[in-house]
């Protein structure tokens, strides 16, 4: 169990945290997280993270202003955490990434492969591709969106990311552009032991353990609990282009929608069983910020 975090700026279970966090819709949850990042250091990546969170979990809100002050990213994250979730971007930019690299198998389920072949080319041709998108705006809102993006994908560090980023850009000019709707606040307090899934050291320890005991693989255990867990979100928006991806992907790792459940729901408690006492300790960390680097 972690009682103090690590001596580098990376902890990785409060950046796993913030985005479960934002997805689920607890605010609180979120400003600490972000306030415990600034403090151990974690700034670029923080302001990285912020970028990706929104065109991932509501690319809507893709139209930012992030400069170096910390209330630039907590005010595009509670934005993100308070609103419903509209995820075509993350599942359109994961697709199309996959694409590019080679993987032509997700041809069958996807919404469109032309728009899927156009973020994958926009993966080599970033300029090109903002030069033509812009040119298929119809409003201010679209156009401040692609902006944005084009603003902010060099910040994102993964290829991936940035197929999702320019996905929100290419999404803008598909019909209007969706509503931000807003997302009831979880009443039940949050869960920390789903901040400790693959992305920590305690969560890949956890599922292969879990994996063992339910007599399934590794890989076929992460990908259920990412989808019936890790990816839980306050309120989805229609996503066909996330639906699809959830399809691919668990399609690829040999299970269905229905067997992936079956298992999630048999290594579920035996994952919150062996996360206590390192679920306690991440929360006690990110609950000891100092109460006067809160905005409340």
């Amino acid at each position: 169990m972690f009682l103090k975090p690590p001596k580098a700026s990376t902890d990785q279970r409060v950046r796993s945290l913030l985005q479960k966090a934002a997805r689920r819709g607890y605010a609180q949850v979120v400003e600490r997280a972000i306030v415990r990042l600034d403090a151990t250091g974690d700034k670029t990546w923080l302001r990285s993270r912020t970028i990706v969170i929104t065109f991932e979990e509501c690319w809507p809100s893709g139209s930012l202003s992030i400069d170096r002050e910390l209330s630039s990213k907590r005010t595009a994250l509670l934005k993100v955490a308070k609103a419903a979730k509209q995820k075509d971007a993350a599942g359109l930019g994961a697709l199309a990434y996959a694409y590019k690299e080679g993987d032509k198998s997700m041809a069958d389920c996807v919404p469109d492969e032309r728009n899927l072949r156009i973020v994958s080319e926009a993966l080599g041709r970033p300029e090109a591709f903002f030069e033509w998108v812009l040119r298929q705006s119809r409003s201010q809102q679209t156009t401040d969106v692609i902006r944005s993006a084009q603003r902010y994908l060099p910040a994102a560090t993964w290829q991936w990311d940035k197929a999702c980023i320019l996905a929100g850009a290419l999404l803008a000019t598909i019909g209007d552009l969706p509503a931000i709707e807003a997302a009831d606040a979880p009443l039940e307090e949050f869960p920390y032991w789903v901040a400790l899934d693959k992305h920590t050291p305690e969560g890949k320890v956890a599922l292969r353990e879990v994996a063992k005991q339910v007599n399934t693989s590794y890989r076929q255990l992460i990908w259920a609990s990412f989808y019936f867990e890790s990816a839980r979100v306050n309120r989805l928006l229609l996503s066909p282009w996330w639906d699809a991806e959830r399809t691919w992907r668990l399609r690829r790792a040999g299970l269905s929608w229905d067997t992936a459940e079956e298992l999630w729901s048999r290594a579920r408690p035996l994952m919150q069983q062996r996360l206590e006492a390192e679920a306690a300790a991440l929360k006690k960390f990110v609950d000891a910020v100092p109460r006067q680097r809160l905005p409340y």
